[in-house]
């Protein structure tokens, strides 16, 4: 996971990309890769990559949708003490557009 966390800004870039399978597989290396992290250095980074998730969550791929709302989740319980201040702030913005998601036509992304 070290070595890996000096390509991450590259990786977060590609979650602009419009190609799906590209922002799938960047999403999945962030659930990896966050989840092998020391918890310290895991906040950093949810701090970070938590706003880029957002207009994600409104994809038109339901797949999509359902790894970035997974993601987020897994990235609030990565951040530790120092940072849950900050973090509460991005989660305040990202209620409503998760709230709406939960009559979503895809069952996995309502859920």
């Amino acid at each position: 996971a070290r070595k890996i966390e000096v390509l991450l800004p590259d990786v977060v870039e590609t979650l602009q990309n419009a190609n799906k399978d590209i922002r799938m597989k960047a999403l999945l290396v962030f659930q990896n890769v966050v989840g092998h992290m020391k918890r310290k250095k895991a906040s950093c980074i949810a701090l970070q990559l938590s706003e880029k998730l957002l207009p994600l969550f409104d994809d038109e791929c339901s797949e999509l949708r359902e790894i970035a709302i997974h993601l987020f989740e897994d990235l609030m319980k990565a951040v530790v003490c120092c940072h849950k201040k900050r973090m509460k702030n991005k989660v305040w913005r990202v209620l409503v557009p998760l709230f709406f998601h939960m009559s979503d036509q895809t069952q996995s992304v309502a859920k």
